[in-house]
Order: C-alpha cells, then sequence, then structure tokens
C-alpha cells in the first residue's frame, strides 16, 4: 500500500485529524491520482459497508463445548514417548561423561615434585570445658524440654487423628 492509498483510506474512515482531513480533501480535488484512488477506494469501502457480517447461531459455543468434551481424551505422555529414545539420550551423555573424565584423567600430573612441602600449621588448643558452666548447661536442659514437648505433641496429634479415621 502506497502513501496515497493510505491517505485516501484514512479519509474515507475519518481517522485522520482536521487539518490532514482538509489537506487530503485539497490534494483529492486537485491531483488526478488522488482523485482516481479516492473513486476506487469509495466504491470498495461502499461495498464492504454494505456486507453483513455472518454470525454463529446461539447454541454454537455449546455444541462446540460439547464435541470437545465427548472426544476422547489424549493417553498421557508416557505412552507417546519412546522409552529407546530417552535411553539413546541418556546414554549419549553417559559416553560424553566417560570421555570427559578419561581425558582430565589422562592429563593429570599423578607424581609429585621433590622439595614442595606444605608449610606446617598447628591448631589452637580450645578448652570446651570453660564454656561449660552453670547457666550454659541449663539454657542447653531448657531448649532439650522444649524440643522434648514438642515431639510429644506431634505423636499424639498423630495418633488422635488416625483414631479419629
Amino acid at each position: 500500500m502506497n502513501i496515497i492509498e493510505q491517505q485516501v483510506w484514512d479519509y474515507l474512515d475519518g481517522t485522520c485529524n482536521g487539518q490532514e482531513h482538509k489537506k487530503i480533501g485539497h490534494l483529492i480535488e486537485t491531483d488526478e491520482a488522488y482523485r482516481t484512488t479516492y473513486s476506487e477506494l469509495k466504491s470498495l469501502h461502499l461495498d464492504l459497508s454494505g456486507i453483513e457480517l455472518d454470525e454463529p447461531s446461539m447454541g454454537f459455543t455449546r455444541n462446540v463445548m460439547d464435541k470437545v468434551a465427548a472426544s476422547p481424551m489424549p493417553g498421557s505422555i508416557r505412552s507417546s514417548v519412546d522409552k529407546r529414545i530417552i535411553y539413546s539420550i541418556a546414554a549419549f551423555f553417559a559416553v560424553a561423561l566417560l570421555v570427559l573424565l578419561t581425558a582430565i584423567f589422562s592429563q593429570v600430573e599423578w607424581t609429585q615434585a621433590a622439595g614442595t612441602a606444605l608449610p606446617e600449621y598447628e591448631i589452637p588448643k580450645v578448652d570446651y570445658l570453660s564454656f561449660m558452666d552453670d547457666a550454659f548447661l541449663r539454657v542447653f536442659l531448657f531448649a532439650d524440654l522444649i524440643l522434648g514437648l514438642y515431639f510429644f505433641d506431634s505423636v499424639i496429634r498423630k495418633r488422635m487423628l488416625s483414631n479419629s479415621r
């Protein structure tokens, strides 16, 4: 579609603003190309506006939905995929992984050169008994008691639920 046709369609549809409408109207009156395009598109516009649209019947949607409901459901995806395809893909990746690992381990230098020793580091000694004072022991036992009561409550609730069924 060229610019003349687009402008004339906008003129016929009324989608252009007032200034463009006047400009295109003036071009239709003065320019022969605009005039012939206007006469062709106006006749086409009138023909298209006279056509009535076909509408589906009132029960169309209901009929379509009834047919969809009556059609058999497709089988599960598990039955439509061939297991040999899955196994062949898995075998490909397993072989590729095996080749990759073989290539990596074949290039590793397994001997250690002499004279490369790691520096020695001693872990400092920690006196754990200094943390075990009376307050720590009480907090630890209290937390254990709370956790034990929570566990006991959940067991009792499960038994009551299973007995009520």
